[in-house]
């Protein structure tokens, strides 16, 4: 008898100690969903897959999110993918990612978060982490949530902005990395339902806090490509008094000489990486071409000589590669390669049908997408100028806005020069020019 009413007391203490909504307000609405699933197993570690253990969180997530007041549904409730809800084109990774977008922007939830686990290696300690899109409203809430990840894991992480297609939702939304697939608490019930009841508990937390929403300030994320070359106008954008990073091609003969002349411009460098374009000059794509007829070996083999070339790079960007991108083969080996080395990727956006934000968060790699190209109407600084106040329109909406400029016969001086005209007015409506280094997040 005892027993039974100290199980009855330790139950009622629980219950009031977890946050409910009012009774009085409108229940929110709350879409979960397990990442994977039917023929995608997610990241494997010999018997267990991603997809079960993102399906059993996603259950414990749902029962404790219910029994705070909130409505909850999930994009899927059993072993199978969304490849087939809506029809159009596109591979099954990607229709199944895009299906999931569009069901919850047909629902516009109050929040959404998709649950997946991270592949395994190449890190010092276990952790979760946090992924928001840019959606001005989802920030305040990934702090939230991170923090009591971080509670559990006893790690110091931050949320990350990526440009996962899930995350390109109309609604404030998260991507959550419980875990490694290769941690051993992951197979252990009690741990995941621990997991699901912090994330849960923050999730509340974040949603009652409405008015502390934290709204980001418009920034500019700008990106040159092509240095390395030896253009006859590169040394101009060494005089651009902003932040910048600067796409340099690997194995060029001036190559290092064009990187380290950036770095100690103090301007952040990335690999700017020739990838199979669907129709090209080969003459296009320098000395080392990833090619998507290469082993995962000789792909890997270029890229560890291309950092090792250039060890100070950030983060990779791709030079076409138009075929290279849709390639299952080559974008996981390349995302893998910065899991290992911490880099972020920076997709051109060569092809709609990339692979790089459907398969970046197995990855754990901070993916971001190019908004517009400078030169996209030509060499003309005044249509330079009318594209870089297309971008502020899109920072001030979304938070971030990314261009991508070129050096020498794509862009050179006219871009050089519309970057420099625009800095004043755009910096006096309030627009920030970032720094890559402050997108990339390091492995505890």
């Amino acid at each position: 008898m005892k027993k039974l009413l100290f199980s009855l007391i330790l139950l009622l203490a629980l219950v009031r100690s977890f946050p409910t909504f009012a009774a009085t307000s409108t229940p929110p609405l709350i879409v979960i969903d397990p990442g994977h699933g039917g023929i995608d197993p997610g990241t494997v570690n010999g018997s267990l897959k991603e997809k079960e253990i993102n399906l059993k969180v996603a259950q414990y997530l749902k029962q404790f999110l219910e029994q705070a007041g909130a409505l909850v549904t999930l994009t899927r409730e059993m072993d199978m993918d969304l490849a087939k809800l809506y029809p159009g084109p596109g591979n099954r990774h990607f229709k199944d990612v895009l299906n999931r977008k569009l069901y919850i922007d047909n629902l516009h939830p109050d929040l959404f978060v998709s649950i997946h686990v991270n592949s395994g290696k190449h890190r010092k300690q276990n952790f979760a982490e946090v992924f928001y899109g840019r959606n001005p409203k989802s920030l305040a809430k990934a702090e939230i949530i991170q923090k009591s990840l971080n509670e559990i894991y006893n790690v110091t992480k931050y949320p990350q902005m990526a440009d996962y297609l899930i995350l390109s939702a109309s609604t404030p939304g998260l991507l959550i990395e419980i875990g490694f697939i290769d941690d051993p608490k992951l197979t252990d019930d009690k741990f995941l339902n621990k997991l699901a009841k912090s994330i849960a508990q923050a999730m509340i937390t974040s949603l009652k806090e409405k008015n502390k929403e934290f709204v980001l300030k418009a920034k500019l994320l700008i990106v040159i490509d092509d240095f390395g070359n030896n253009s006859s106008d590169w040394q101009e954008f060494l005089k651009l008094n902003i932040p910048f990073t600067a796409a340099i091609m690997p194995f060029l003969e001036n190559t290092q000489e064009e990187a380290k002349s950036m770095v100690q411009a103090n301007k952040d460098i990335i690999i700017h990486l020739p990838l199979e374009p669907k129709k090209y000059k080969r003459s296009w794509l320098g000395p080392k071409p990833i090619m998507v007829n290469l082993s995962e070996d000789a792909i890997t083999d270029i890229l560890n000589k291309a950092l090792k070339e250039n060890p100070q790079a950030t983060g990779i960007n791709n030079h076409t590669g138009s075929k290279a991108c849709e390639n299952e083969k080559v974008v996981r080996t390349i995302l893998n390669f910065c899991q290992k080395h911490n880099l972020i990727y920076i997709d051109s956006q060569t092809t709609a049908n990339s692979l790089f934000p459907i398969l970046g968060s197995e990855y754990g790699v901070a993916v971001l997408k190019r908004d517009i190209f400078l030169e996209v109407n030509g060499k003309n600084e005044k249509a330079i100028l009318k594209q870089l106040f297309l971008l502020e329109k899109i920072a001030t909406k979304k938070g971030l806005g990314i261009a991508i400029g070129h050096v020498g016969y794509e862009g050179g001086l006219p871009t050089a020069n519309a970057l420099k005209a625009a800095i004043t007015p755009l910096q006096a409506h309030g627009i920030k020019f970032c720094s890559l280094k402050e997108f990339v997040k390091k492995h505890p």
